[in-house]
């Protein structure tokens, strides 16, 4: 029976990898195209489209103060392509996987559109027991990033231990900026490489490496197709990406777009990204918000914002099969995915919009507690060492007195000049005795600045410890408030899925294709359970027989260990019985000889 169990699994097997092989190779390379179009007007509401001379439409995110790309909210997972960033962001999957980052003094980070996916268009450093990542510049390839003539600013770099490289929480690892230098010149290129379909990705660090170094096992995780552009998620074994081929139209463009040297020259003052020592590359909101509210303004400047209306972009043809046309859709473009409301598309970017300035917040709340608290240790500080500073006083001023009352000064020259006259030997035994007075109190004042001195430095080190204690403490609550904040943003995100689902479920239920994919993929995963079940009879059969081997060496090294032990017992009779032999031979030769 379990023989027939065997043969039937291999055979579902089979079947379901021949029914699942063209299905994959479809989703991924020929079913799935889109346009440029659908960047524009999928990140839209989440930043603001810059024309830039050198690049062209170029995009701001709407982000946090602190936002670095493949750092700020998200993570690397293992697949089959290497090391892929999952990022937290609703945009993540398109702007972590296509096109590149570029850092501009004036706007900050900006995403460069681009047409190819990879897991991450960063290029990897090692060495030193940390792993660095950067952002690849728009128009370097893979071959180019390794080169010595490609030169990485310092501030585009990203260190963090090897232990911890694939963590969830790996932004709670990153090395401090100031050090990054340092780390650089004890690192060198990571050319790990993974071909797929002719196209080469950077695959960052081996898993084997990882494993070695983190002392626990590294999962690999499978790519699953989405069909709609949405937050990129984890269950199970899978992440949940959209990953569409990208097919270049030259009509795509933004609705609305800033001229990138206009507004500069009318804002100079309101710059949004900048550098700084030991922070490397800092964002400022406010001029951010500037920027989008400049852009969105219901009657905007046309010196600086142009408006493309739909009517400028009727021209852009669905490049995806069996995509919408304008004949029969409101709008051109756009891929045959399933219907999606408006409302419910506005509704989720409110959502995602709304936790973005509630994490801002904060984020500055907590700045402004830390702040508070350096502040009040400052003064804190400030008030122990102006009491210690007074005690030292009023110490000095007591010693003096001590010292005036042991050794009294000498009597006025009136007084002397009353008492009898003394000798020479007198005058000098006098002044002998006032020297070594003298030289008395200038060892003790000595002594007593040595004291103090050690007293201030003794108390400025517990200073600097209580400090560095309550700064361990505010980064564990920091941590523990973030752990918790990621917790509840992952019950939000679980309850947002569940009605994306729910929602799917309908509109998948109106459609004939919908439901044979559908039957499809819950036939794939009873085959899969049948087969999982089969791999943990296995594994079982496996386990006892492992034990009963284990069992029947035991009982053979127990039989060993009793037929040694037999065999030394009768060496030792054997031993002793030649010793009795010896000794009874030995016997008649010490006996006295009779008379």
């Amino acid at each position: 029976m379990t023989v027939l169990n065997k043969i039937w699994g291999i055979a579902l097997l089979a079947f379901t990898l021949i029914l699942s092989a063209p299905h994959t190779s479809i989703a991924q390379q020929e079913g799935e195209y889109i346009s440029d179009q659908e960047f524009y007007d999928e990140l839209q509401p989440y930043g603001t489209w810059i024309y830039d001379p050198q690049y062209g439409n170029v995009w701001i995110p709407d982000v946090e103060e602190d936002f670095r790309p493949y750092a700020t909210r998200g993570y690397w997972a293992m697949t089959s392509y290497g090391n892929t960033w999952v990022s937290d962001y609703p945009w993540g999957w398109a702007t972590f996987h296509y096109g590149r980052w570029h850092f501009d003094n004036y706007y900050g980070w900006e995403w460069v559109p681009g047409n190819e996916w990879a897991p991450a268009w960063v290029s990897w450093r090692n060495g030193g027991g940390y792993y660095g990542w950067a952002p690849m510049e728009p128009g370097i390839s893979i071959d180019e990033s390794y080169s010595d003539n490609y030169s990485v600013p310092d501030n585009y770099w990203v260190f963090a231990p090897y232990a911890y490289i694939n963590y969830t929480n790996v932004y709670n690892y990153y090395v401090p900026y100031y050090r990054t230098r340092t780390i650089i010149r004890n690192t060198n290129w990571l050319r790990n490489r993974y071909n797929y379909n002719n196209r080469v990705y950077n695959a960052g660090p081996r898993r084997e490496e990882i494993q070695r170094y983190s002392h626990r096992p590294v999962r690999v995780y499978n790519i699953n197709n989405v069909n709609r552009p949405s937050r990129i998620t984890v269950n199970n074994n899978n992440i949940n990406i959209y990953r569409p081929a990208v097919r270049q139209n030259t009509n795509a463009r933004p609705a609305r777009v800033v001229d990138g040297n206009a507004y500069k020259q009318q804002n100079p003052t309101q710059r949004i990204g900048g550098r700084d020592r030991s922070r490397g590359t800092v964002y400022n909101a406010a001029n951010a918000a500037r920027l989008a509210q400049a852009a969105k303004a219901s009657t905007p400047d046309t010196r600086v914002v142009r408006v493309n209306r739909n009517d400028d972009r009727a021209n852009v043809q669905p490049s995806r099969p069996g995509a919408i046309t304008p004949g029969n859709a409101n709008q051109p473009g756009r891929t045959n995915r399933p219907a999606v409301t408006g409302d419910a598309q506005q509704q989720q970017r409110d959502i995602d919009k709304q936790q973005g300035a509630v994490r801002q917040q904060q984020m500055r709340e907590r700045r402004e507690n830390v702040n508070q608290q350096q502040t009040e240790q400052q003064r804190q500080q400030a008030e122990q060492q102006r009491a210690q500073q007074q005690q030292v006083r009023q110490q000095q001023l007591e010693q003096q007195k001590q010292q005036r009352e042991q050794n009294p000064q000498q009597p006025t020259r009136p007084q002397r000049a009353s008492r009898p006259a003394v000798t020479d030997d007198g005058q000098a035994q006098q002044r002998q005795r006032v020297l070594e007075q003298q030289e008395q109190q200038r060892q003790q004042q000595a002594e007593q600045k040595q004291q103090q001195a050690q007293q201030v430095r003794q108390q400025q080190e517990q200073a600097r410890e209580q400090q560095r204690q309550q700064q361990v403490e505010q980064r564990r609550q920091q941590v523990s408030q973030q752990q918790e904040q990621a917790r509840e943003q992952q019950r939000q995100q679980q309850a947002e899925q569940k009605q994306q689902q729910a929602q799917q479920v309908r509109q998948q239920q109106e459609q004939a294709r919908e439901q044979q994919r559908q039957q499809q993929a819950e036939q794939h995963r009873q085959q899969v359970s049948q087969q999982q079940e089969q791999a943990r009879e296995q594994q079982r059969q496996q386990q006892a027989e492992q034990q009963r081997q284990q069992a029947r060496q035991q009982q053979e090294q127990q039989q060993q260990a009793r037929e040694q032990q037999r065999q030394q017992h009768a060496e030792q009779q054997r031993q002793q019985q030649e010793q009795q032999r010896q000794q009874k031979q030995a016997e008649p030769s010490h006996r006295p000889t009779r008379p």
